[in-house]
Formats: structure tokens, sequence, C-alpha cells
């Protein structure tokens, strides 16, 4: 996800998009205990902020939403097109100036600014990518109490999914990406060629954007390219592998530290037992049968 508006879309017109916004570092929008969930003053007044923008633009409903300790995300409904000049990016920025006037009066300051500029959206395309993203949203405070409970959650192999043949496969890292909506799968010919990399660099950068998890074995030449980007670019992926996990696994070098920075996930098409024992046809298959049953939408050059 990023700051930027999605290349070739009209911000004008209906539709839906789900928005984040992130809190400046300090500004504390709620409090998420084991047992409890508290919203602060600003988290308050945020949330009051949201619920009346239906009140300036009666074009725009809030949907799922959900308040974090640094973030929000929403659903956010344009059921008709906006009046003119006005875009998806002016509401949500008015709405932040909304929440900075009110912080700035209840606490007695010259100066307030809850949320870091911009915004982060995802267009939403189909009721099962809408459905896909409201229950990421109702997720969040379940993964967060889960991830306090259990700091070493990302550091070892888990059960990660079990397929229709009832098999079961483990993961190292943040099994959470296995629920993100939106996850591409990433296939490449080994025959790509370097005249072919300024197109799929420019379908990443739109992947990175929308916040996409990259799904793939990344074994060809251009898809190693796309997962070195995608890390280096601050992005999510799910790495898919013929090695099997045993209890003390753990991948090499930097693959070990973005899986504990949960911004990658390692699943072993093994299952139970080292049933792949080198890199053949059969392990092929088999890699390219459960990242199908993974991913969400496909991208392949």
């Amino acid at each position: 996800m990023g700051n930027r508006a999605q290349r070739g879309y009209d911000y004008n017109r209906a539709g839906v998009a789900m928005v984040t916004l992130k809190a400046r570092k300090g500004m504390w929008l709620c409090r998420i205990m084991q047992d409890s969930f508290a919203l602060t003053e600003t988290g308050r007044i945020v949330q009051k902020e949201l619920g009346g923008i239906h009140g300036f633009y009666e074009q725009v409903k809030i949907g799922q939403y959900q308040i974090m300790p640094d973030h929000l995300h929403a659903m956010v409904h344009v059921v008709s097109n906006l009046p003119e000049g006005v875009t998806l990016q002016r509401v949500i920025r008015g709405f932040k100036i909304g929440v900075d006037r009110v912080c700035r009066e209840r606490f007695s300051r010259e100066s307030f600014q809850v949320f870091e500029k911009g915004m982060n959206d995802s267009l939403v395309f189909g009721r099962e990518h809408l459905e896909r993203e409201v229950a990421y949203i109702r997720d969040n405070v379940r993964r967060y109490r889960l991830r306090r409970a259990n700091p070493d959650l990302f550091r070892q192999p888990q059960h990660a999914m079990t397929l229709e043949d009832g098999t079961k496969l483990f993961g190292f890292g943040n099994l959470f990406l296995l629920k993100h909506p939106r996850r591409v799968r990433v296939q490449f010919s080994r025959s790509a060629t370097e005249a072919d990399w300024e197109r799929i660099n420019e379908a990443l950068a739109g992947y990175l954007e929308q916040g996409y998890v990259f799904v793939s074995p990344f074994i060809s030449l251009f898809e190693k390219r796309v997962l070195s980007e995608v890390m280096a670019q601050g992005g999510l992926a799910i790495r898919l592998t013929h090695v099997c996990f045993g209890e003390r696994y753990k991948p090499m070098g930097k693959l070990f530290d973005l899986c504990c920075e949960g911004r990658l996930l390692e699943i072993s098409v093994a299952g139970e037992f080292a049933r792949y024992a080198r890199l053949d046809r059969a392990a092929c298959l088999r890699l390219n049968e459960v990242t199908r049953e993974i991913a969400t939408t496909q991208w392949s050059q």
C-alpha cells in the first residue's frame, strides 16, 4: 500500500476502498489488552468524526472499520459519484482536518496532528474481495492480541494449512499473511528476458501500491528478482518451498529476519515428512498447486 493515488482510477466516481490511516509516532488511538479494549480520548474523537463524514458528503458511507493503537482501517463506500472537484482523497483529508481541529480544542493545544500525511488505500472490485477486506478488518484485534501473547509467534515452524487431501503443511513466519485479503500469484517463465522487466516492474509497482502479498516459489530468475524488489520496498510475500520443515527449521540469513519482522511467510509443501528430497517435476507441480490455492489473483508473464 502506498500514499500515491492508484494510476488510472477516478477517485471522484462511485466505488469502494479499504482506507488505512497511520497515526503519528507517539499518538495512541486505543489500548488493547488480552481481556479489554479501550479507546483513548483521541480515539473517541476519531470514531465520532469518522461517523460524521456522511453528514458532509451524503455520497459517502463508512462500512466496517477498526481503530487500532497506531492506525485506522475503514471500508469507505462512495455510493454515488462525488460532487465536481471532490475526490476520496479530499474527503479523507477533510476528516483528518476535523479530527485535528477537535483535538486542538479538547486538549487546548495550538497544534495537533493525529495522522501522518496521505492515505493508504486498496480499491475493492467484486463481492469476494469486499468480504475478504471486511474479514481482515474484523480480525485485527484478535491478531494483535495473539502477537502480544506470543512474542515468538513468527520464529518457529507452525501448522499453516491443511490441503483437501488432508495433508498438513507447515509454515515459518507470519501465518496471518494467509488471511490477507489481497494475495497475488507470481509466475514468470524462465524464458523471460531483460526486455520484459520494464512491464514487469510497472505491474509490480501497481501491486505494491495496492498492498498485495506476493505468493510464489520464486524459482525463476525474474520471480527471484520480484521477491528481492518486494522485500526492498517494504512489501509482503509468501514463499513456497519443497524443503521439509523440522522442529528446528529456520530460514537462512535475511529470510529469517523478514519472517521475524512479519513480512514473510515460508510454507513447505513437503507435508509432515520429507516427501521431496530435491526440486524435481513432482515437487514443482505441488508447489504450483498450493500456490494457486493460496492466491486470490494471478500475475504471470
